[in-house]
C-alpha cells in the first residue's frame, strides 16, 4: 500500500509538472505571437519604459546642444556674405564648437537667407524650431505612428537634436517618407513610385537638396520613373541657374574647397561615421550606398534606401540616424524598442552603429524567419481585428 501510495504521488507530480510545462510554453508560444493580449502588454511596457527614458533625456541634450545652433550657423554665414565676406572661410574649420562652425551647405542657399538673416533673430529661431516641430509631427503620422506615441517618438534623441538645434535633417527625413511611405486604415505601407513625376522628383532632390551626399533617393527614383528624377534634378540645376547672378561662379570652388576639409577625418566635428570610425575612406562607403539605392528592390527597398543613405553620409550626427526609423518600423515592435533604446544618451556612437547593425541583420534575417517582421492586418480586415497568427517559437518534439 505504502508502495502504491508513493507511485501515485509520484506520478501526480509527473502530471503536474507536465501541465505546468505546457501552460508555460503556451504562455510563451502567446508572448510572442504579435497579436495576442501578452505581446501587446509587453510592447505597451517597452515602449513606456523606452519612452519615459527618452523624455528623461531630453534635459541632457537641451544642456549639450544650444537651442537653434544648426540655424545660426547659416544665417550668419548668410549675412557675412550678404557684407561682402567670405561664406566658407578655411579658418571657419579651427571652430570647434557654437554659431562660427564653417558653413557647409550650396551656395545657392545665401540668397535666399540674406533677408531672412536680417529680421529679429529670436522671431526667425521661433519660427524656423516651430515649424520643425510641427514638420516632425507630420513625419510621424505619415509613418502610422499613432497619436499617443508621438510624443515619445520625438522625444527619441534622433528626433530631439535635430529639434532643439533646428537642423534640415527633419525636414529632409519628411521629403524621404513623403516620396516613400503612405499610412493606409493606420498601417504603414511602402508607396508606390509611378505616382506624380513632379511631386516624386522634388521629393527625392529635397532630400539631399542641402546635404549633397543624400541625394540616393534620385538615384533610387531613377531606376523606376527616369522622368520624375530628371524633373527633380532640373528643378535644383533651375535654383543654381537663377541665384547664379547673385553668387557668381567662385563662391562653388569655395564651398567644394570647404567641403574637402570637412571630409578630413581628422576634424572631429564633423560627426561619427562608420568609415571614420574605423580607418577606412569615405568613399568606399558612399560606393556602397550607391550600389544600395541602385539595387535595392521589394516591400523593405525603402527602408534599405534609408540604411544606404545613413551609410553614405559622410558626416554622420544624431539626426542623420533618423534613416534608420522606417527600418525600426518595419520589424517586430518587441525588439524594434530595445534596439531604439540604444540612442539614448549624448553620442554613443558605438551603440548607435550597433542599433544599424541589428537593423541591418533584422532586414536580411527575416527573408528567412518572417516572424521579425512587424505584424499585419490580413487582407481585408481593418488593423483592430487580427486573428492570432501562427506561433513563431521554434518548438522541438
Amino acid at each position: 500500500m505504502a508502495i502504491g501510495s508513493r507511485l501515485a504521488g509520484s506520478g501526480g507530480r509527473v502530471a503536474f509538472s507536465g501541465r505546468l510545462s505546457a501552460e508555460v510554453r503556451a504562455f510563451q508560444g502567446q508572448l510572442f505571437d504579435q497579436r495576442s493580449v501578452p505581446n501587446r502588454i509587453l510592447v505597451i511596457a517597452l515602449g513606456l519604459l523606452v519612452g519615459a527614458a527618452c523624455v528623461l533625456d531630453v534635459p541632457e541634450l537641451r544642456l549639450y546642444w544650444p537651442t537653434g545652433i544648426d540655424l545660426e550657423i547659416p544665417l550668419r554665414a548668410a549675412s557675412h556674405w550678404a557684407s561682402g565676406g567670405q561664406a566658407y572661410p578655411a579658418s571657419a574649420m579651427l571652430v570647434r564648437s557654437g554659431p562660427d562652425l564653417p558653413f557647409l551647405y550650396p551656395p545657392y542657399l545665401l540668397p535666399l537667407l540674406a533677408p531672412i538673416a536680417a529680421l529679429p533673430r529670436d522671431i526667425v529661431t521661433g519660427v524656423w524650431l516651430v515649424s520643425c516641430f510641427l514638420c516632425a509631427v507630420w513625419t510621424c503620422r505619415r509613418l502610422a505612428i499613432p497619436w499617443l506615441a508621438i510624443a515619445f517618438v520625438l522625444a527619441w534623441p534622433p528626433f530631439a537634436e535635430g529639434l532643439i538645434t533646428g537642423n534640415v535633417q527633419i525636414w529632409s527625413f519628411a521629403a524621404f517618407v513623403a516620396l516613400l511611405y503612405v499610412p493606409v486604415n493606420g498601417v504603414l505601407r511602402q508607396r508606390p513610385i509611378p505616382s506624380r513625376d513632379a511631386r516624386d522628383g522634388i521629393a527625392a532632390v529635397a532630400v539631399g537638396a542641402l546635404k549633397v551626399t543624400q541625394l540616393l533617393p534620385v538615384l533610387y527614383l531613377a531606376r523606376r520613373r527616369v522622368r520624375a528624377a530628371a524633373i527633380g534634378v532640373g528643378a535644383l540645376a533651375a535654383l543654381v541657374l537663377v541665384t547664379l547672378p547673385l553668387t557668381g561662379l567662385a563662391i562653388y570652388g569655395d564651398w567644394l574647397a570647404q567641403l574637402q576639409r570637412a571630409a578630413d577625418p581628422a576634424w572631429t566635428v564633423g560627426g561619427v561615421a562608420i568609415g571614420r570610425s574605423i580607418g577606412i575612406p569615405d568613399v568606399a562607403f558612399e560606393v556602397v550606398g550607391v550600389a544600395l539605392a541602385l539595387s535595392v528592390r521589394g516591400r523593405d527597398s525603402a527602408a534599405w534606401l534609408g540604411i544606404a543613405l545613413l551609410i553614405a553620409t559622410p558626416s554622420v550626427h544624431g539626426y542623420t540616424f533618423l534613416f534608420l526609423l522606417p527600418g525600426l518600423l518595419t520589424i517586430r515592435r518587441d525588439i524594434a524598442i530595445p534596439i531604439a533604446a540604444l540612442f539614448i544618451g549624448v553620442y554613443h556612437a558605438e551603440a548607435w552603429w550597433l542599433a544599424a547593425a541589428l537593423v541591418t541583420g533584422s532586414l536580411v534575417a527575416m527573408q528567412r524567419w518572417p516572424w521579425l517582421r512587424v505584424a499585419e492586418p490580413d487582407a481585408g480586415e481593418p488593423a483592430l481585428s487580427r486573428q492570432p497568427e501562427p506561433n513563431p517559437v521554434p518548438t522541438t518534439s
